[in-house]
């Protein structure tokens, strides 16, 4: 039987965040789903940009998200690339880390689940208070592969951290 890949971040008690690569699209996204619900999953994070949605037949990933009482919350950033606001992306990590302080179980894709899926865990860990030097450690041992993807996304959760601050953020 397939199981969902979904990467579980460990030593964050009692928050549950994980890592995945899309999900499978067309006609196995209801099993997908179904397999997320069963894990526990209860909001899901999609960093896909429309034409990748289309393109990997995801189009009704959020309702059928929806139907299993999974929150489904989108927020596009272009493969191997960074956000392109970071105070939108800093109210989008505030929501999230409401949800994880609720007690809501969040599991974070993008196409592959190491890139963009590491910059936008890597701040929410961050807000989650984990120490900076562990943030990528726990997300490369969790994915079992070194996030983020590209030296742009680490350096932009460095500087969304506060350890570059004399560097320039997009607003």
């Amino acid at each position: 039987m397939f199981e969902p890949s979904l990467h579980w971040v460990d030593g964050i008690a009692p928050h549950r965040l994980a890592l995945s690569p899309r999900p499978r699209g067309g006609e196995w996204l209801v099993d997908e789903v179904a397999r997320w619900h069963a894990a526990g999953v209860r909001c899901i994070v999609s960093l896909l940009e429309p034409h990748e949605v289309r393109e990997l037949d995801l189009a009704s990933e959020k309702a059928l998200c929806v139907e299993r009482g999974i929150a489904f919350r989108s927020f596009p950033i272009p493969d191997r690339g960074t956000p392109s606001s970071r105070r939108e992306l800093s109210a989008f990590v505030d929501e999230l880390h409401a949800d994880m302080l609720q007690g809501t179980a969040l599991a974070i894709h993008c196409r592959a689940g190491i890139g963009r899926t590491g910059l936008v865990a890597g701040c929410l860990l961050h807000r989650l208070g984990v120490p900076f030097d562990d943030i990528f450690h726990r997300l490369s041992r969790a994915r079992g592969i070194a996030m983020p993807d590209t030296a742009e996304q680490a350096d932009w959760v460095e500087r969304f951290a506060g350890r570059r601050p004399g560097d320039q953020m997009p607003a």
